[in-house]
C-alpha cells in the first residue's frame, strides 16, 4: 500500500492537469481576495473575518475538484497501468482505498490554498491600504470558519467517492466526465428547482441534497427569499449523516464491483 500511495503521489505531482488546477486556484484565491476586499474597502472586523466573507463562495471547489477526481479514477485504465499494479501484487481492495487516500490528500492540499492564498492577500493588502484589524466576535467567526472547513472536507470527500465509483463503473474517461458533470449539476438544479416547487415530496427530497446542505453550511441558501442556515440538532444531524451515508454505500458498491469483475484496460 505505501509503495502505491507513493507512486500515486508521484503521478499527481508530475500531472499536466493537476498542476494547471493549482495554478488555477493560486489565481483565483488572489483575484477573489481583491475583489472581495475591494468591495468592503478591506476592512477587517477580527482576522477570522476575510475568510467567513470566502466560505459563501466554496461552492466553485465543488465544480473543480470532482472534475479531477474522474481523470484519477479513470487513468489506470486510460494508460493500463492499473494492470500492472494489480499484477505486482497489490490487492483491489487496497488499489481503492489508495485511490481514495490520495484523493483525499489532494482535496487537503486545495483547500489549503485556496484558504491560504486567499487569507494572505487580503491580510497584505488590508496592511498595505493601512485597514486597522479589530477582535470584534473573533470567537464566534473562529468557530463558523473551522466548521465550514471541515464540513467542505467531508462534503468533498463524499462528492469524491461518488465519482470514483462513476469512474470504476465507466472505466473510460471521456464518458466518465460525462457522467460527473451529469452528476455533479444534476443535484445543483435539482437542488434549486425543487427548493420551492408545489409538491412537498420534491421539496423534501431537494433538501436532502449535497448541494443543499453545502449552500447551507456555507451561508448562501435561500428559500421564500428567507436565508436558510444550520440551526437545531436535526440540521446538524442531517449535514454530518447525509455525506457519511454516501461514503458508506458508494464505498461499498465500489468495493464489491471492483471485486468481482474482470479487468479490461
Amino acid at each position: 500500500m505505501r509503495n502505491f500511495l507513493k507512486a500515486q503521489a508521484y503521478f499527481i505531482k508530475k500531472d499536466t492537469m493537476f498542476r494547471g488546477i493549482s495554478l488555477m486556484f493560486l489565481v483565483a484565491s488572489a483575484v477573489l481576495a481583491f475583489w472581495v476586499g475591494g468591495k468592503n474597502n478591506f476592512e477587517v472586523i477580527n482576522p477570522a473575518q476575510p475568510l467567513i466573507l470566502l466560505t459563501q463562495l466554496s461552492l466553485f471547489l465543488y465544480f473543480v475538484i470532482p472534475t479531477y477526481v474522474c481523470f484519477f479514477a479513470t487513468e489506470g485504465y486510460e494508460y493500463g497501468s492499473i494492470k500492472l499494479v494489480l499484477a505486482s501484487g497489490q490487492s483491489r481492495f487496497a488499489y481503492i482505498t489508495g485511490k481514495y487516500i490520495s484523493v483525499l490528500n489532494f482535496i487537503f492540499v486545495w483547500l489549503i490554498q485556496f484558504f491560504g492564498v486567499y487569507y494572505v492577500c487580503y491580510m497584505a493588502a488590508a496592511l498595505f491600504t493601512g485597514s486597522a484589524i479589530g477582535n470584534d466576535g473573533l470567537k464566534t467567526d473562529m468557530l463558523q470558519i473551522i466548521r465550514v472547513l471541515g464540513l467542505n472536507v467531508l462534503y468533498l470527500s463524499a462528492y469524491a467517492v461518488l465519482i470514483l465509483m462513476v469512474g470504476i463503473f465507466i472505466r473510460r474517461t471521456a464518458s466518465a466526465v460525462v457522467a460527473t458533470l451529469l452528476v455533479i449539476f444534476g443535484d445543483f438544479i435539482f437542488s434549486g428547482y425543487c427548493r420551492e416547487a408545489s409538491s412537498l415530496l420534491l421539496r423534501e427530497l431537494s433538501g436532502y441534497t449535497l448541494t443543499t446542505q453545502i449552500m447551507k453550511f456555507s451561508g448562501v441558501y435561500v428559500v421564500n427569499s428567507q436565508q436558510v442556515v444550520l440551526s437545531g440538532m436535526k440540521s446538524v444531524v442531517e449535514v454530518l449523516v447525509i455525506p457519511l451515508v454516501i461514503i458508506v454505500i458508494c464505498m461499498s458498491i465500489t468495493y464489491f464491483s471492483f471485486g468481482r469483475r474482470d479487468i479490461h484496460a
